[in-house]
């Protein structure tokens, strides 16, 4: 992802594509993973398909990096990103379950293990940052696809998790019944909307500020290997904290960083801010995919880790990028994360609601 996600939307904007336009590719995959993640986790976790259905997922993705190097007009284009949306949107959900459910079986701390995916994306945004610095895009979209053939060939390698009998299993709504889990999923969309600003409109900002594709590439990779301590650290955080606290402190990071953005206001140091960000999200991520491991099933992972993916990464993108593109081309792209600070804002109120309420005890 590092190679071609943090420069995807900078490439589309240099084609000449509008502020709007870009905002209503943004929400593309938001769209389909509403529509989508839950419906194909729910069939990965009844029928035991979910190593099989994420491999197939990636396949797709793969061969649509390739084609996206050939459209140039936003027709084109859109039909690629709709296919990529589609075929990416179960993806998140069924990885993050199968990989939270193999580290709650064998005792091992999820955060330390995600925290390699950060470090790769980090390497790979600063390497591939330079490189299209001076080779332009035109090989990112090679160089996307085939960096995909490893990871299908090691999405293979996950543990299905145990057989259980229907009996056993029980019914999809159980996961609706726990009020606790409904109030983390709206303080995740509303912090999923900040998040969503930042990833879309981040090098936009940084390319209207003066900056280049390596500051751009530096500015993610700082952010990523940012989350690496809190990833490593973020369990006994949240023991010390409890686990709701920890949540609200990953919040007032990212607020933090987006508060540096719009008042310092220079390309050269906006890497330096988006560490707090990085370690907000570091602490956040794992945290919010643990508690819910905690409190869910194992009949129904894929569709309970699905439930947190659409509200992080389908209803708040879906939100944030056409809001954020309309407020990009009415205004500027320091009122953006001025959005992005009130969002996160609103999330921690709601979590903190939560649990003066005693709902995430």
């Amino acid at each position: 992802m590092g190679s071609f996600g943090p420069f995807l939307y900078v490439y589309f904007s240099e084609l000449g594509l509008s502020g709007q336009q870009i905002g209503w590719l943004a929400s593309l995959y938001p769209l389909m993973t509403l529509f989508l993640a839950t419906a194909v986790s729910s069939v990965a976790d009844r029928k035991r398909w979910r190593v099989r259905i994420a491999q197939s997922a990636l396949i797709g993705v793969s061969v649509i990096v390739f084609f996206l190097q050939y459209p140039t007009s936003f027709s084109g284009i859109a039909g690629l990103m709709l296919l990529m949306a589609i075929f990416s949107s179960p993806v998140m959900s069924i990885a993050d379950s199968l990989i939270a459910r193999m580290a709650q079986r064998h005792h091992l701390n999820y955060g330390s293990m995600r925290l390699w995916g950060s470090l790769g994306y980090a390497t790979s945004a600063l390497v591939f940052g330079a490189l299209w610095q001076r080779l332009g895009f035109k090989p990112m979209f090679l160089v996307g696809a085939l960096l995909h053939l490893p990871l299908i060939w090691l999405t293979g390698q996950l543990e299905e998790g145990p057989h259980l009998e229907k009996q056993e299993r029980g019914s999809f709504t159980v996961l609706f019944r726990d009020s606790g889990l409904i109030l983390l999923l709206i303080a995740t969309i509303l912090a999923g909307i900040s998040n969503s600003l930042a990833m879309t409109f981040e090098g936009i900002y940084v390319r209207s500020l003066g900056g280049g594709n390596f500051l751009i590439g530096m500015m993610i990779a700082f952010a990523a290997y940012s989350e690496l301590p809190t990833m490593f650290l973020g369990y006994r955080i949240a023991q010390r904290l409890r686990g709701p606290n920890s949540v609200i402190l990953a919040y007032g990071l990212a607020a933090s960083a987006y508060l540096g953005y719009v008042l310092v206001a220079d390309p050269v140091l906006m890497p330096f801010f988006s560490i707090l960000k990085g370690l907000g999200f570091g602490l956040f991520f794992p945290n919010t995919v643990r508690m819910i491991t905690d409190r869910t099933p194992e009949a129904w992972a894929s569709s309970a880790q699905s439930l947190m993916t659409v509200g992080l990464f389908g209803i708040a993108p879906l939100i944030a990028g056409p809001l954020g593109g309309l407020i990009l081309d009415a205004m500027n792209p320091a009122a953006v994360f001025w959005l992005g600070i009130l969002t996160l804002g609103l999330a921690a109120f709601v979590l903190w609601l939560a649990m003066l309420r005693g709902k995430l005890n």
